[in-house]
């Protein structure tokens, strides 16, 4: 190897060091030692890059399905690869590029579910513009022309072509004007009949029984809390955990975490909260479907939430969206009963497991039952006596599951 090659290999050398050099003295001074950490602050100005969850908002929350002999069964589980929902997805997007009105009539369930019916249906009332939109129709004016605003179900006869959006009080029929939809009917397992409206109760046998709900909290350990573990447990809020602050403040024991930007709280009755300071920048994502898309990441990104969850609801709250999600549990969903107090001077309880408010497509406020979820499958009850169409059993204070339809 020539002189001349060796010289300028040193060079390169020489020049890849002095850039780690400088780059890492920047990291320590600006991250480590001072806490100035100006990446968030850029990130904050400029718009964030929100990941497209709006197929999550036009997901349902549960699907009925049955064959038109009076019982139905209901899916509340996976239900974004439900192939119901994967075939049900199809008949939508369909109907809105090229269906046909039919009528606008008040709702008849019966002549809806007397025929062999797929029902997809919400936890609240659907905007149908955004529905519409996440199903790439950019107006949905197929729908908007017949005066339907919003829907809290979407119900389709597979056999006839036929599809009603069931709203309040009416319910609007389109068709396909085809003989048959690529819609199979799957087991109903664990069996409903038809109460009122959209109301379905279970049918139980002599010999019914249930596996209780087990509550575990992952932020105890050996059942006790604990500053240190608790910080553990929270550190993914920060970007940079290095710099978070810790302690506790009052008599009721409010564990705190903090840095320049962020604040997390452990509460005194087992509520997680989370604010974030940043600064956010006008020119960032705005909007229901990207307000969304940002509060479903951010739950989804939380890995001490390991129950299903879903949108319960939502409501526009000044400059940003306010969402609400629940959990499902062995194809149940968890019902409170009451609402859940951070602690004995609140004044906003929690009135879902979770909530997230979003402005500009970022979360600046979460918190949530600091609580998991599952099925003790060693433990088996039997009922006691159910009452009309549900019964439910207590599994933590202010909160049960309870099996409504």
């Amino acid at each position: 190897m020539s002189a001349k090659i060796i010289s300028h290999a040193k060079s390169l050398l020489i020049l890849a060091l002095a850039v780690l050099s400088v780059y890492l003295t920047m990291h320590l001074w600006f991250v480590y030692f001072t806490d100035r950490n100006f990446v968030p602050y850029l990130q904050a100005r400029l718009a964030p890059a929100v990941p497209d969850w709006e197929h999550e908002l036009v997901r349902p929350f549960r699907i009925v399905h049955g064959v038109g002999d009076g019982y139905f069964g209901i899916a509340y589980s996976e239900i974004t690869e439900h192939e119901l929902w994967r075939n049900g997805r199809a008949i939508i997007t369909a109907v809105l590029q090229s269906g046909s009105f039919v009528s606008q009539q008040e709702t008849d369930m019966a002549e809806i579910l007397g025929a062999p019916v797929v029902i997809f249906e919400y936890a609240f009332y659907m905007n149908t513009t955004v529905f519409a939109q996440a199903f790439g129709r950019r107006v949905g004016s197929l729908l908007l022309e017949r005066d339907l605003d919003n829907f809290h179900a979407v119900a389709v006869h597979p056999g006839q072509g036929r599809i009603f959006f069931i709203g309040e009080d009416y319910t609007w029929e389109y068709t396909l004007g085809v003989p048959h939809l690529p819609v199979a009917l799957t087991d109903a397992g664990v069996r409903f009949v038809h109460v009122n409206g959209l109301e379905f109760a279970p049918q139980f046998d002599d010999e019914f029984s249930y596996n209780p709900v087990s509550a575990h909290s992952p932020y105890r350990t050996f059942g006790q809390l604990h500053l240190a573990f608790i910080r553990g447990q929270v550190e993914h809020f920060f970007d940079n955990p290095a710099t978070v602050t810790h302690g506790r403040v009052g008599y009721a024991e409010i564990f705190t975490f903090s840095n320049l930007n962020t604040v997390v709280r452990y509460l005194p009755w087992d509520v997680v909260e989370y604010t974030s300071f940043r600064t956010i920048g006008r020119a960032a994502a705005t909007g229901l479907a990207a307000d969304f898309s940002a509060a479903y990441a951010f739950v989804y990104n939380d890995p001490n939430v390991t129950n299903e969850f879903f949108l319960a609801g939502y409501e526009q709250r000044g400059r940003g969206y306010v969402f609400w999600f629940g959990y499902v549990i062995n194809n149940f969903p968890m019902v409170m009963t009451e609402p859940w107090y951070t602690g004995p001077h609140c004044l906003s309880p929690l009135v879902h497991p979770i909530e997230v408010v979003v402005d500009h497509g970022r979360v600046v406020y979460y918190r949530k039952i600091a609580y998991n979820f599952d099925v003790n499958t060693r433990a088996v009850e039997q009922p006691q006596e159910p009452t009309g169409h549900e019964f439910g059993f207590p599994i933590v204070s202010g909160i049960e599951i309870r099996l409504q339809h």
